[in-house]
């Protein structure tokens, strides 16, 4: 089983190849790139999958993640089928996405101090 920290850096890594898909990408390109939408759709499952991983505790304590609402949106986007909103999968790429990387980033860090702080 993976810890909380590999499953948050898992999804930092998903979040930054998400970034790098859209560097540079204007909104109608993205909206007229279906493979390129299918790839972005795919990490986000992604990320909401993993994200019901990380423990109870966790998700509790660092609670500026809105962890139901990833996934949530993960259950709607796997079963959405033709139905997928692309304007707002856009908008949650250029809008939401770079702060949920921050706050991840900065649960990782906290994680990781307190990691290197326990004696064996």
């Amino acid at each position: 089983m993976k810890s909380d920290i590999q499953l948050l850096n898992y999804i930092s890594e998903q979040i930054t190849i998400l970034e790098e898909y859209v560097e540079g990408v204007s909104e109608d390109e993205f909206l007229r790139n279906a493979i390129l939408k299918d790839a972005c759709l795919m990490k986000l499952l992604v990320i909401g999958e993993y994200s019901d991983k990380v423990t109870d505790d966790h998700k509790k304590r660092f609670s500026e993640v809105e962890w139901q609402l990833l996934k949530a949106a993960r259950n709607y986007y796997a079963h959405a089928y033709g139905g997928v909103n692309w304007r707002r999968v856009w908008e949650t790429l250029y809008q939401d996405i770079p702060k949920l990387k921050e706050r991840i980033e900065h649960i990782i860090a906290i994680l990781e101090k307190e990691n290197n702080g326990k004696t064996n």
